[in-house]
Order: structure tokens, then sequence, then C-alpha cells
């Protein structure tokens, strides 16, 4: 189950102002001390929410409807992920893959390089990387995927 806070819609307009972003803005939640990077979500009418993820909770001391003091701030700092100079070697020997990891969104980009970092192996690793450029590829190939007609 997820857990959120709402942001009192002042604080979430100051936020915005500050941060210049209307979506998705990044920031440092801070509960008894322990702090988390995370990001405010969309809550509808201008309003924002705070995911309330394991490391806040367990630093509130607190769970579902429980009463928490949270402060925040813009979190400034890159999240940008480097890209592992055995991956980069192998996105330079493919024009076509490196176009398409370019193209991929921030949020693909990061679980593709998280999924490299955790390999346990220089084998498995491997295994990603040439699984990983086989995708982009692809990608680059036959395109994004078409988005589904609503129904």
């Amino acid at each position: 189950m997820l857990r959120y806070v709402d942001v009192p819609h002042k604080i979430g307009r100051a936020l915005e102002r500050e941060s210049g972003k209307k979506k998705h803005i990044p920031v440092v939640a801070i509960a008894n001390g322990r702090s988390a990077r995370t990001t405010l979500t969309p809550a509808g009418g201008g309003r924002y929410r705070l995911q309330f993820n394991a490391t806040l909770r367990k630093a509130a001391q607190a769970d579902v409807g429980d009463l928490v003091g949270v402060e925040l701030r813009i979190d400034r700092q890159s999240r940008a992920l480097p890209i592992p100079g055995d991956f980069r070697e192998a996105l330079k020997a493919s024009a076509k893959a490196r176009k398409a990891f370019a193209g991929l969104g921030p949020g693909t980009r990061r679980q593709v390089l998280l999924s490299l970092e955790k390999a346990k192996s220089p084998a498995v690793r491997q295994k990603r990387i040439d699984r990983f450029l086989d995708i982009l590829v692809e990608r680059a190939i036959l395109g994004p995927r078409a988005k589904r007609p609503a129904r």
C-alpha cells in the first residue's frame, strides 16, 4: 500500500515557484532528522503529494493515520547516474543503440543503469549489457511502442 502525505497548498505553490517546475518537484524530505531524496507528485487541483517511503516512515516511527512533521527542501543536486565505462564503450560501437539510449526518458535510463550496477558478476553484467543493446537497437529500428488507443 502506498502511503503519502498531502502537501499543504501554500507550501506546494512555494516549492513550485522556487523550483521552477510545475509537475514533479525534486525535494529532500526530512523527518526526525533523517532525510530522503524524493519527488512531489501532482495530486490534482494544483496540489502535491509526498510519497511517504520506508526511510521516512522508519525515521518518523509512523504509519497510516499517524501525525507526522516533515520538512521539505528543494533538491538541487543532479539525479543523473554516470554511464559506466563498459556500457559507454558498448554504446560507442552502435550508433543506433547510442541514439536510442539518448532518447530514453530519465527514469528509464536510470533503471537501465541501476540494473547494470546491481549485477553480481562480470558475466551477468555483460549479459545485461548485450540484452540492453539488443533492445536499444530494436527501438531504434522499430521506434518506440505505439500508444494503444483508449477503450
